[in-house]
């Protein structure tokens, strides 16, 4: 039985056929990427980066637009609420 089985494989494996490459896929339009070097988060549209976002802060090409409030309230703040937001998806 087990000759049987293996015959049957040698044939399927003798009988595919060989590889093709593949044609290349396209970049997705919109996509994030990941700058290890640069330590930052590079947003990307249409092939142009239009905000980075590192450890200084966030900057962007064109406008940022708003349609309630823009809040100053400190580095401490900010640092608070990462954490806060760290410690709830750990215990989720």
């Amino acid at each position: 039985m087990r000759s049987i089985i293996a015959i049957a494989a040698l044939c399927a494996a003798l009988s595919s056929n060989p590889a093709v490459a593949q044609e290349p896929t396209k970049s997705e339009a919109v996509r994030i990427e990941v700058d290890q070097k640069a330590k930052a988060f590079i947003f990307i549209i249409d092939d142009e980066p239009v905000a980075m976002l590192d450890k200084s802060g966030l900057r962007v090409v064109n406008s940022i637009e708003y349609g309630f409030t823009l809040t100053d309230t400190g580095p401490a703040y900010i640092k608070d609420k990462i954490e806060q937001r760290g410690k709830e998806v750990a215990n989720d």
